[in-house]
């Protein structure tokens, strides 16, 4: 569970208040793809229902729900004690993909990959 929690913290990047709506959107269908800077990658998949899929460096899959407010995206899993949450960036569509700086201090890159 540490694993995913510090996955999390380092790494989803997707909207920013007044672009939330279009860019949630564009994540359903879709692929976000987190690439940490030693070169592991950790997976995530939106739906609409507030429900997410993701498969984490290592290979460990998890699965939870999501809520945005404001810039803030947090995520929650069944076994998390509290909700893992990250700004995130705004206006982002398939097919971009852009660096920030992760909750750690490293820089990471983020896409948003057509297709799951």
């Amino acid at each position: 569970m540490r694993k995913f929690a510090v996955a999390v913290a380092l790494g989803v990047a997707l909207i920013a208040a007044p672009a939330v709506a279009g860019t949630m959107d564009n994540t359903f269908g879709n692929t976000i793809v987190v690439t940490y800077p030693n070169g592991a990658q950790a997976f995530y998949y939106f739906d609409n229902d507030g429900t997410f899929t993701a498969t984490v460096p290592g290979g460990s899959q998890v699965a939870g729900d999501y809520t945005v407010d404001g810039d803030q995206l947090c995520m929650v899993t069944p076994s998390a004690e509290a909700p893992q949450c990250t700004s995130v960036e705004a206006d982002k569509n398939v097919g971009d993909t852009w660096t920030q700086t992760g909750t750690d201090g490293s820089q990471i890159s983020v896409e948003l990959r057509a297709g799951r």
